[in-house]
């Protein structure tokens, strides 16, 4: 395996606290990993896997179903970042979302099976999962107190917080429309939100995109 590749699966979850000769040696028994081309499926409702999929290169794009018909872009993953978690391990055989390659990409699968292979190689992996699990139990927590209790205001930072990727760059959705539906606000109420924040100096807007230059301030009402 590529020296590369083993430092990239360091950083992903399942594989936190392993030296990178643990990790190839755990992965040995791992398939090929995959490669998509722009604009194809990765998950679907219709391409269902019971895998997980770590991205090694390109970029995805998590899509879920919006009114009339619409679509409505939720996610965008980068290198060393998964998807498909929710299919392992349950009785579901479809998703609600649809994962799609935003460019040329390559992705790493991990089937159920094979998770429960490297848990019984080594403990720490089935400690990392139960960690991955209860952190996304508490952010799921978090999501669903903004959207029911929550101000404008806190639904908006919370969503630039969940949505960043590490240099702070958040791609908005096809429209603010869209970005209103998701965050179940008013377009009035999220244009004066996000004025509030550019004004304040907590976010730069570059076109589509939303640049988080203060994240301390960014999270000051809400943590």
């Amino acid at each position: 395996m590529k020296k590369a590749t083993l430092e990239l699966l360091a950083q992903v979850f399942l594989f936190q606290g392993l030296q990178p000769a643990e990790i190839e040696t755990l992965c040995e028994t791992l398939p090929e990993p995959e490669t998509f081309c722009k604009g194809s499926q990765v998950y679907s409702p219709l391409r269902f896997r019971r895998a997980m999929g770590i991205l090694l290169s390109g970029e995805l794009r998590v899509i879920q179903p919006g009114g009339h018909g619409g679509r409505v872009v939720m996610n965008r993953l980068m290198p060393g970042q998964v998807c498909g978690v929710a299919a392992l391990f349950g009785e579901c055989e479809e998703y609600v979302t649809e994962v799609l390659a935003a460019a040329d990409s390559r992705m790493l699968f991990v089937s159920q099976e094979a998770l429960t292979r490297l848990m019984r190689a080594d403990f720490r992996v089935a400690e990392n999962y139960i960690r991955f699990l209860s952190g996304r139990i508490r952010f799921l927590n978090h999501k669903i107190a903004a959207l029911t209790d929550g101000q404008s205001d806190d639904r908006l930072r919370r969503y630039l917080a969940e949505h960043m990727d590490p240099s702070g760059e958040v791609e908005l959705p096809g429209s603010m429309k869209e970005l209103a539906q998701m965050l179940h606000m008013g377009r009035s109420s999220l244009y004066r939100s996000l004025d509030a924040l550019l004004d304040g100096g907590v976010v730069r807007r570059e076109g589509k995109r939303l640049l988080v230059v203060d994240m301390q301030r960014l999270k000051a009402d809400w943590i």
